[in-house]
């Protein structure tokens, strides 16, 4: 009569499903939980990763930036130099002004290499232009990635934390199975005895 047939649920001793048991949820949405645990634990894998990347490519621009920093500081020197050196030349120019004709002639050739070392210097200031612009696109470029890792970390814990949501459910889910299978053996219990006191009813009844 009110028995359960041998299709119904059980669960085991520990209150988990038995192998091959799906609980009260029909089988395809129980079957679309575990997938989306699953699918949550391998894009948590990616996001690990990608942060892996991430940290490594910061740590190579930060070597890149040392790298430019030590161009710049060696351009540095270099403009340094040249320009104590223009300035000595000036000064042996205006010492050797009041001298004879091969003392203007040694003048002639200092004012020409003075003329050479303006134009170095000015390819210096150039370069050093481009050096400062490039450190500055490179200082942008780190924010960018940082911006980006802290987002990328924020995405992890939000995908970490959905798991664990989703593991609290099936729980839950697990528990509610345990809960309505031992209603339903107490509804079967109770049906045995009604019927049998019904019986024992019609018994008395007849005599």
């Amino acid at each position: 009569g009110g028995r359960v047939g041998s299709g119904s649920l059980h669960a085991t001793s520990s209150g988990s499903l038995a192998p091959g048991e799906v609980g009260d949820l029909p089988a395809p949405e129980y079957g679309s939980i575990v997938a989306l645990s699953q699918a949550c634990s391998e894009e948590l894998n990616i996001r690990q990763n990608e942060k892996i990347a991430l940290i490594k490519l910061l740590e190579d621009l930060k070597k890149t930036r040392l790298q430019q920093d030590a161009k710049l500081a060696k351009k540095r020197r270099e403009v340094d130099k040249t320009v104590e050196g223009t300035l000595e030349m000036d000064r042996k120019i205006k010492g050797l002004s009041s001298n004879n004709k091969k003392v203007g002639a040694e003048v002639s050739g200092l004012r020409a290499e003075n003329e050479r070392l303006g134009v170095e210097v000015d390819q210096l200031r150039q370069d050093l232009g481009e050096a400062t612009q490039s450190y500055d696109r490179e200082v942008t470029e780190v924010e960018k990635l940082q911006q980006l890792l802290f987002t990328y970390r924020k995405q992890v814990g939000q995908e970490a934390k959905q798991k664990d949501n989703i593991h609290q459910d099936l729980r839950a889910t697990r528990t509610a199975q345990t809960l309505m299978i031992n209603r339903l053996d107490e509804m079967e219990k109770r049906n045995r005895a009604l019927k049998m006191c019904v019986a024992d009813t019609f018994a008395a009844g007849s005599r």
